[in-house]
């Protein structure tokens, strides 16, 4: 505590312009340090699951819109595989621009999956849990899991034993 005193006496004694410039920075700063060291909007690490592979930036992007079959309004996107000792999982994470583009970007491939006569999912069912509005599905030998957190869009495969603790770990993360 004594050295951050220390730095606050020493910014105090700068020029004014210069130390409002060293509080802004010092303020983005300490934002950055709540994040995930890999930029991912959970903690990468889940019990009992290996991170395998991790698909960023453009890469992630376009692995997206290739999932979509087209390409969608996204800021930043994730792919996160898991591997386990009998199972695997995967995160999909999108940003989109807005809360209300995430929620519409949502809805138009959930629409899209259930109106496929060549989609691999069935038994879609909405589920309340701890808040979030969760669209679930079977489908490829997975439960899926599909919500919105802010202008984040998950998609979050796994085996049906394991998808409901993958969710939790997610929220605990928020």
């Amino acid at each position: 505590m004594g050295s951050f005193v220390g730095f606050v006496e020493f910014v105090g004694l700068l020029p004014k312009k210069l130390n409002y410039r060293i509080w802004i920075l010092l303020g983005f700063l300490l934002a950055g340090c709540n994040q995930s060291p890999s930029g991912l909007p959970f903690d990468p690490h889940i019990e009992s699951l290996k991170l395998v592979k991790l698909i960023t930036g453009d890469d992630a992007i376009k692995a997206i819109n290739q999932l979509h079959g087209m390409p969608i309004n996204v800021v930043r996107g994730f792919i996160a595989h898991y591997e386990g000792a009998h199972d695997k999982a995967v995160i999909w994470v999108s940003e989109a621009a807005s809360e209300k583009l995430a929620q519409r970007q949502i809805a138009v491939m959930i629409q899209k999956m259930k109106s496929s006569r060549r989609s691999p999912f069935s038994h879609y069912r909405t589920l309340d849990i701890k808040g979030f509005r969760v669209i679930a599905f079977d489908g490829m030998g997975q439960v899926h899991y599909v919500f919105r957190d802010n202008a984040w869009a998950y998609w979050i495969t796994a085996d049906a034993k394991r998808v409901d603790k993958i969710l939790k770990h997610i929220q605990r993360a928020r």
